[in-house]
């Protein structure tokens, strides 16, 4: 019989450290606003972005890494944003200003720190290739949504560590996911903290709204976005890439390929294509440091 959950206020202790949690990156939030308007321009993404060294630095990274295929080494901002479409940008933006986030330690979920950006990479480039097998029509929120959907993590991770022995306890004697194992300890998951921390960025409802599904198996199948980023984790976990204590046990819903019209050979060749992928984008994901 599974027990009822112990909440003892530690959900309230939770959404009290959301406040000390620091802001996204305003300067991206204004970049994305400048690809966002019809009149925006390159010259005025530069003046946006310039202010932030850290930032430049790590999008020319990104640009010039194997997963863009540029024909040749780019060194100033302005050239690596003529060069790239506005999808690439929006991907290099929102995997620059999420890295230092997904590149920390998780002791309480036994991740280290090159573990969730591993995972966190790996969910977004299958998400991009589910995009296109689905013919899904706004690849840069799913890419976004995939990115920072385990982002909770970060927060409840000072509460897991206490109760892991408990938590992979009562998953294994009950037959949970860790997800679930998660609610019946402590009264809340990594994906409705991390969909309160989206919303305090102030990124779109959509994205929160897909990060609070993505576990759970009623919620993921009543919307694409959501569908799309629950298989995309899904099938980074299968890949064994980046997961921690709570990967296991994570199976694919047959209501979820119903909903988005595909099938098991269609799985076998976006794993096959994620494969490609990830070794390309190796150079991203490797050089990421806590």
């Amino acid at each position: 019989m599974i027990p009822c959950p112990q909440i003892d206020f530690t959900l309230e202790h939770i959404f009290d450290n959301l406040v000390e949690l620091p802001t996204f990156p305003k300067v991206v939030t204004k970049a994305l606003r400048v690809l966002d308007d019809p009149n925006g321009t390159t010259a005025q993404l530069v003046e946006v972005l310039k202010f932030d060294p850290a930032l430049t630095a790590n999008m020319l990274r990104l640009t010039n890494s194997a997963l863009f295929g540029l024909p040749r080494q780019v060194t100033d901002l302005h050239t690596a944003l003529t060069l790239l479409g506005q999808i690439q940008i929006r991907e290099i933006l929102i995997a620059s200003a999420g890295a230092p986030y997904l590149t920390r330690p998780l002791h309480g979920y036994q991740m280290e720190p090159e573990d969730l950006w591993q995972h966190s990479m790996a969910s977004a480039l299958i998400a991009e290739l589910l995009a296109k097998m689905c013919e899904y029509p706004d690849q840069p929120v799913l890419f976004t949504s995939a990115l920072l959907h385990d982002i909770g993590k970060i927060v409840l991770n000072m509460f897991v560590g206490g109760r892991l022995d408990e938590i992979l306890t009562l998953a294994q004697q009950e037959r949970l996911t860790f997800t679930e194992a998660e609610w019946y300890t402590m009264g809340v998951d990594h994906a409705v903290i991390g969909s309160q921390i989206l919303m305090q960025w102030d990124f779109p409802p959509d994205i929160a709204r897909a990060v609070r599904n993505h576990h759970d198996p009623d919620l993921y199948i009543q919307d694409d976005l959501s569908s799309l980023l629950a298989l995309s984790n899904i099938l980074a976990v299968q890949l064994g890439l980046g997961v921690g204590a709570d990967g296991f046990r994570h199976k694919i819903n047959p209501k979820l390929l119903t909903r988005l019209g595909l099938s098991r050979q269609d799985m076998h060749r976006c794993i096959e294509r994620a494969l490609v992928a990830y070794e390309k984008s190796s150079d991203i994901i490797s050089g990421y440091k806590a």
